[in-house]
């Protein structure tokens, strides 16, 4: 994975095996497009990852899409722990941010794959009829692909004494 601008605070600086234990950790993502005016636009996702790819899913019309469609440029922003730690004066957290070119997945198999990954991820317990609810619902669903160009994680720990 490329390196994307480096990071200021290099004492926080996780490594690319944490980032991604990070973003597989991570309750949801923010995807994070822009439309052809450079105007900014973030929705949290429910995800998945798998290499250098994050699959998410969506209805098959709206903002997010428009924007992708327009400008395929996007990041992700990922989140798997937080909390405050008030005799630091501070918050403790994981953070991960992935940069990247996403696009609308358009073969069924790619589709069904990623749902899988999704419901996996989301909803282990109930995989015994998960290809039947995936495909009950695929013309009311789309699913997105990045492909991770950069990827960088950030780690504000407790100092370990």
């Amino acid at each position: 994975m490329k390196e994307g601008r480096p990071m200021r605070r290099k004492d926080r600086l996780a490594s690319e095996e944490k980032a991604r234990e990070i973003i597989a950790r991570a309750e949801y993502g923010t995807f994070m497009t822009a439309d052809q005016t450079g105007m900014p636009y973030g929705v949290a996702v429910s995800h998945a990852v798998e290499g250098d790819k994050i699959y998410f899913h969506c209805a098959p019309e709206g903002r997010k899409l428009d924007n992708l469609r327009e400008n395929p440029r996007v990041c992700m922003s990922f989140v798997s722990s937080v909390y405050i730690d008030e005799e630091a004066h501070t918050h403790r957290f994981e953070s991960a941010i992935a940069e990247g070119t996403a696009v609308i997945v358009e073969e069924q198999a790619e589709q069904v794959h990623a749902l899988r990954l999704i419901c996996g991820k989301y909803a282990p317990g109930s995989f015994k009829d998960t290809d039947e609810y995936i495909l009950g619902r695929l013309g009311v669903t789309a699913v997105c692909r990045m492909d991770m160009e950069t990827l960088c994680g950030k780690v504000n720990e407790r100092p370990k004494n």
